[in-house]
């Protein structure tokens, strides 16, 4: 039985511990006191029950030293190993682990706490595995149920038998993706039942679930495609280019990879070049893409009479040059020509500027605007910066070579200089030494998309072609890098530059809902978007062109070209 006592006094302590008074006096005896009342101290916490309590008191090297801490030890590590198993049998395995460690601190790793801390790290390991396992299943089944295989996702989390918290949630995420699905396709049908097909789409865009593997999706998707391919084929064979161009920008976000719609976007595009070649007077050129449009859609009688006609308006336009008036009669109609009549280098650019002076029946403009420069960095905030090279014909290898490419890679000096030229719509690959192409060493080769082209092991780049529908390629530097680190793309353009949030663009910004497109005209890099332009924070006339070293805001994206001389 334990007698109250002050444990400030030195007297009560020697009366309860039957020492005289004045032997407290000591300090050897007052330190065996009070070593005397931290053990005893030790001791009431753990007949308590209060272990950790006790296991902080005994830290103390004396009291180990004690015959009466040793006993005390003894017991208390007993009593960790044994609340241990309990917390063990209990599944509060990090509290086993603390009692068993405590329990070892105490009495050394004895059989009770090694078989002890054994049960533990096998226990601990076997919930490991298990909640590796869980994980796994959660992954599988969202994966599933993002990619449409909602049934699938539901049957892993059943067949694993899941049944938690995050379980639940996943499979709450898979019933609101059914209700989405199925009220999507609801809208979508009824909107196919009034001959809305543009509703549909916007209705099946918005929905997100064009890539879903959901079988009404699918068929829905498949429908849609049919119906639009039929759509834009008709409007197209009637001469209404606008409304099959217009349906086709919508369609074709969830019609991609069908080769009817990659068909239909090249038709467009060969319409678009030729109506271009057409306003700057090249007259045989826009006749060659009409011509190449009728071999894909031979059932547009239009295009049969539009090309005879553009043939012998060249025709005119020849003879009238060479008639005794020559150029000075035509100098202001084709301000791409020169004075023999015949294209320059044997090709007319449609975005060459005019004759100094001489106004552009066509933009109404003169000389006095700033023309495009063909090379030109585009830096766009939060997204990087992109060279831009507009030449048909591009020369790539190191920057310290003597033949000075257009593309200078920071690279061995000794490395050939290859050019890349687009010929049409097709690119080629040529250089005087070996180059490899998808590791095979080649010195002139058609270029196809995803195209692995290397100078040198630690100098190569990947050639893309983001969409079928634009020649305007994309050169992906994966190896290699510029002189500016922040350039890792770059740009040959051909007629536009598409940025937009997907693939198919050959900028990609995440933050835009829409495609905006950048085009050259007339000397002037245009810009066509749903948002306004601005110009320091100024809105501008869509025809005026996009100025250099200006910030320039279209929607989300903010930018600034620079000119490379």
């Amino acid at each position: 039985m334990v007698i109250p006592f002050d444990y400030r006094s030195g007297q009560a302590l020697a009366m309860h511990h039957g020492l005289e008074a004045h032997d407290t006096k000591s300090p050897q005896k007052k330190g065996t006191v009070v070593l005397i009342l931290r053990i005893k101290q030790a001791e009431t916490a753990l007949a308590d029950g209060r272990l950790d309590e006790a296991f902080e008191i005994i830290k103390s090297e004396h009291i180990r030293r004690h015959y009466r801490g040793q006993k005390l030890i003894s017991r208390l590590s007993q009593a960790f190993a044994k609340r241990g198993r309990e917390n063990f049998e209990a599944e509060r395995l990090q509290d086993a682990l603390a009692d068993c460690s405590k329990a070892e601190k105490l009495a050394g790793n004895t059989d009770e706490v090694a078989a002890l801390r054994s049960d533990i790290c096998t226990q601990m390991e076997q919930k490991r595995l298990q909640d590796q396992h869980r994980s796994l299943n959660l992954r599988q089944a969202k994966r599933n149920i993002q990619a449409g295989w909602i049934s699938a996702g539901e049957k892993i989390l059943e067949n694993a038998g899941e049944n938690n918290s995050q379980a639940s949630l996943v499979i709450q995420q898979a019933n609101l993706a059914r209700m989405q699905i199925d009220e999507a396709i609801s809208k979508a049908e009824q909107a196919l039942k009034n001959g809305d097909l543009e509703n549909a789409i916007e209705i099946i865009q918005q929905a997100d679930i064009s890539d879903n593997k959901n079988e009404k999706v699918i068929d829905m998707v498949f429908r849609i495609k049919t119906a639009s391919i039929d759509k834009i084929k008709a409007d197209f064979n009637n001469g209404r280019i606008d409304l099959a161009r217009s349906l086709w920008e919508k369609v074709s976000p969830i019609a991609k990879g069908t080769s009817d719609i990659s068909e239909l976007g090249l038709v467009l595009n060969y319409c678009q070049k030729a109506s271009e070649n057409l306003a700057a007077g090249n007259l045989r050129q826009a006749a060659s893409f009409l011509k190449k449009v009728k071999v894909i859609c031979p059932n547009a009688n239009w295009l049969i009479s539009v090309t005879e006609q553009a043939l012998k308006a060249a025709d005119m336009m020849d003879e009238l040059a060479a008639s005794p008036l020559g150029l000075d009669c035509i100098v202001g109609i084709l301000p791409t020509q020169t004075r023999a009549g015949s294209p320059r280098h044997g090709k007319v650019s449609h975005d060459e500027p005019t004759s100094p002076g001489i106004p552009n029946r066509f933009s109404g403009n003169t000389q006095k605007d700033v023309s495009l420069s063909s090379r030109f960095v585009m830096q766009i905030d939060g997204i990087g910066s992109f060279l831009v090279l507009r030449e048909n014909k591009v020369t790539i290898g190191p920057v310290s070579s003597s033949a000075q490419p257009m593309v200078g890679l920071m690279a061995d000096p000794n490395l050939p200089v290859a050019s890349i030229e687009r010929v049409e719509d097709d690119y080629f690959i040529r250089s005087s030494s070996p180059i490899h192409v998808n590791n095979i060493a080649v010195t002139d080769k058609l270029l196809a998309d995803g195209d692995h082209i290397a100078l040198s092991p630690r100098c190569s780049m990947k050639f893309h072609i983001p969409n079928p529908a634009s020649a305007t390629a994309v050169l992906l530097l994966s190896g290699s890098r510029l002189g500016r680190a922040d350039i890792r793309e770059v740009i040959l353009m051909d007629r536009d530059i598409l940025i937009g949030q997907s693939r198919g663009h050959h900028i990609t910004a995440e933050s835009l809902d829409e495609t905006i497109t950048m085009y050259a005209q007339n000397g002037r890099l245009l810009c066509k978007a749903r948002e306004k332009t601005l110009v320091n924070d100024s809105p501008i006339n869509s025809s005026e062109g996009i100025p250099v070293d200006k910030q320039v805001r279209i929607g989300q994206i903010s930018f600034v070209i620079t000119k490379i001389m």
